[in-house]
């Protein structure tokens, strides 16, 4: 049985500035692995406020 992780990321703040950079990402994924977590997929949208986007990180793991 598994068991599921969701991670909301914000990918831009106000004004259209970038918020989570590439070292971000790779910090957070290593930081997750780190504690058994794989990766499965990502769901991508935007929010009506200020107009950001946001991307949904899922991750999975065996259920202990």
């Amino acid at each position: 049985m598994r068991e599921y992780r969701v991670l909301e990321v914000k990918m831009k703040g106000m004004l259209g500035f970038t918020r989570f950079s590439g070292d971000d990402l790779q910090a957070l994924l290593n930081k997750e692995a780190k504690n058994g977590w794989i990766f499965d997929k990502h769901i991508a949208g935007e929010t009506l406020l200020a107009d950001r986007d946001i991307v949904m990180l899922i991750f999975y793991r065996e259920a202990r």
